[in-house]
Formats: C-alpha cells, structure tokens, sequence
C-alpha cells in the first residue's frame, strides 16, 4: 500500500476544464469513492493518476515521490478499465430502479428511491438518458 497525494492537479482540453485544481490525500489503506456527475473529470483524475493522461499542471505524488513523468507501467499504482454495468437499452432511471422492481415495490416508492439516488450523485438531469450518453 502506499499514501497518495494530488496537488493543484489539473487536465485541459483546449479551452475546455476537465479537471480543476484538485487537492486530494489518500492515507495508506484507507478507502476512497470518487462520485460527481457526468462530465466532472474523474476519469481523466483516475487517467493522470494511473499514467494515461498528462496533467497540464500540479503533481500526483505516491509515498511523497512525484510520478508525472513516470510512465504507467513504471508507477506503484493499478488501474481498472471501467466498463458501465448498466444495461445500454435502458435508459439510467430504468437501470436504477431494475432492482427495486424486481424486489416488487410500489412505483412510488421505486420512483423515491430512484430520485433520492440521482439526487445523491448529482445526476437527476441524466434520468433519461442511455448509458452511451454519459461520460466517465
């Protein structure tokens, strides 16, 4: 295991911000949920972290070693391909309250659940739309 740390870390694509000055501290063994919305910039974060993006600034240290220059294959860290488990011919509402279906609740408490979890993640605006309209 090993201490992670990101200072002043940012990614631009052009004049787009995809990351922004991101402060982060991860303690050896501790455990660490990235959530934001679509489009936020936590896969190209987990990218810079794991050697496949450049940052356009700031570090990312590992055990208080910079590694921005360290190629991916060089770095004390591991990365996950994410593959969505999302069923594609559903839109994201459907996928969330697929479970809540099956378990036989009333719409109105599936349609509850399912607001308070878009809600939570900041993603109500994306109810409606397929996994392959989503980001990251």
């Amino acid at each position: 295991m090993a201490t992670l740390q990101l200072k002043d870390l940012h990614k631009r694509f052009g004049a787009v911000t995809a990351v922004e000055q991101m402060n982060l501290s991860v303690a050896d063994g501790e455990f660490l949920c990235i959530l934001g919305p679509s489009g936020c910039g936590k896969s190209t974060a987990l990218r810079m972290i794991g050697g496949f993006e450049q940052p356009s600034g700031g570090d990312i240290l590992i055990d208080g070693v910079s590694v921005v220059a360290t190629p991916p294959n060089r770095r004390p860290s591991a990365m996950v391909f994410q593959k969505y488990t999302l069923w594609p011919h559903m839109r994201v509402y459907d996928n969330i309250a697929f479970g809540l279906r099956l378990r036989q609740l009333t719409r109105a408490q599936i349609d509850a659940k399912v607001q308070s979890a878009l809600e939570l993640v900041g993603l109500p605006a994306y109810a409606r739309r397929f996994p392959s309209q989503l980001s990251g």
